[in-house]
């Protein structure tokens, strides 16, 4: 590969769209801070609804097949299944109320 070089024009063109991306991220005050921090919160109580819904889905059907096999560990499983998706959802929950 060659080496690269830049005059000064255009070192300066290349920056200068960099340099004006940075100014307007950070320069507006607490306004998008506050709005970043709402959407991540969204995020998170989005992504905690989901991983709930896809543990509980997901559990209960091979809870149901362990059972429908005959397996003799099924209701032990369910047991800690229960218990797994019990602390799920109670982190969901507190993330909820306090977020």
């Amino acid at each position: 590969m060659k080496n690269l070089k830049f005059n000064r024009r255009g070192l300066i063109a290349l920056l200068l769209p960099m340099g004006n991306l940075l100014y307007s991220q950070g320069g507006s005050g607490a306004g998008t801070i506050d709005a970043k921090i709402s959407g991540w919160t969204t995020t998170l109580k989005t992504s905690l609804n989901a991983g709930v819904a896809a543990f509980a889905v997901v559990g209960a059907f091979l809870i149901f097949v362990q059972y429908m096999q005959g397996n003799e560990q099924a209701q032990k499983n369910f047991v800690r299944f229960v218990i797994g998706l019990a602390i799920f959802g109670l982190v969901d929950v507190i993330t909820h109320v306090f977020i």
